[in-house]
């Protein structure tokens, strides 16, 4: 729970028991569970263990954390509310903006700019699993961002040909 009125600070992922500010709670150690969209937290070891029955990790293990101060977590809410009014655009907004940009960049330095700002759009679980079972290899992070940049390259050129033949309507045959 965030706003200027919270009681605690978050609740935890497993069991839904709150936790309060400046309180000690546990993280994965692996980056994929402590990652901007996932973010998990739990208010205890075994609520960390619980989680393991669906993360798939190889290693892991839980790490102990302090939760901020209520005035520590009410100045990060404020501050990220007014992130969020000074630049309100969202990934879509970027890339319909990109697509309809005459300015001579290329799709491919369009989509390099776009990309930092933007969420992974692959399904990441997906990725790692295909090729794992067809390589046998493990995937680094940066081989994703490398394909969401692929996807926002495709995306691109995709709406440039759709806008070219006069549609308003983005099909298979405008990526192929």
């Amino acid at each position: 729970m965030s706003g200027i009125d919270a009681t605690f600070w978050r609740r935890c992922n497993i069991c839904k028991k709150e936790i309060s500010f400046f309180a000690k709670y546990y993280l994965c150690s692996v980056s994929t569970c402590r990652g901007k969209r996932t973010g998990l937290i739990f208010c205890s070891v075994e609520c960390w263990d619980a989680h393991l029955g669906f993360a798939n990790h190889r290693t892991s293990f839980a790490e102990e954390a302090k939760s901020p101060t209520k005035e520590a977590h009410m100045s990060q809410h404020e501050e990220s509310q007014e992130q969020m009014q000074m630049n309100p655009t969202n990934t879509a907004t970027a890339i319909e903006n990109a697509a309809s940009d005459h300015s001579g960049n290329s799709v491919a330095e369009q989509a390099a700019g776009l990309v930092a700002g933007a969420e992974t759009m692959i399904v990441v679980s997906k990725v790692k699993k295909f090729i794992r079972d067809q390589g046998g290899l493990n995937t680094s992070e940066d081989a994703i961002t490398a394909l969401t940049q692929k996807v926002i390259e495709e995306c691109l050129k995709g709406i440039e040909r759709a806008k070219s033949d006069g549609r308003k309507t983005f099909m298979g045959r405008d990526v192929l």
